[in-house]
């Protein structure tokens, strides 16, 4: 009999008028974050500026810092794009990390996608 082993992240893209979600369920580590990368990168070449890339991590249950890292560097493309990079999360486990990282002062993190995807509403920060 087969051992079937869970992928531990899952990743998808969706498109919400001119905006793009990038869903991410599952843990972002060091062994993860590549899957969550390409979909960033995706996302903000189809991004039409100023409709946001919202990336959805309110189903992560394991936020490490390889995470954080690739969510700065995407913030800095994003920006550079003149596309707002926006964060939706309400759980401990990333929030924490966002705030300990002092991150929370960069990204513009809001508790679930569609705040997230409303029009310049204020983010919330992180903790």
């Amino acid at each position: 009999m087969p051992h079937i082993f869970p992928f531990p992240l899952h990743v998808q893209r969706e498109v919400h008028g001119l905006a793009v979600v990038v869903r991410a369920t599952g843990e972002i580590d060091q062994t993860t974050v590549a899957a969550l990368g390409t979909e960033l990168r995706t996302a903000l070449a189809m991004a039409t500026p100023p409709f946001p890339v919202v990336v959805d991590l309110t189903g992560v249950t394991f936020f490490g810092s390889a995470g954080l890292n690739e969510l700065l560097a995407q913030d800095r493309r994003a920006r550079a794009a003149g596309v707002p990079l926006r964060i939706a999360a309400a759980q401990r486990a990333v929030l924490r990390t966002i705030s300990a990282s002092g991150l929370d002062e960069v990204l513009h993190v809001h508790p679930d996608v569609e705040q997230a995807l409303a029009p310049h509403r204020g983010a919330r920060t992180a903790g």
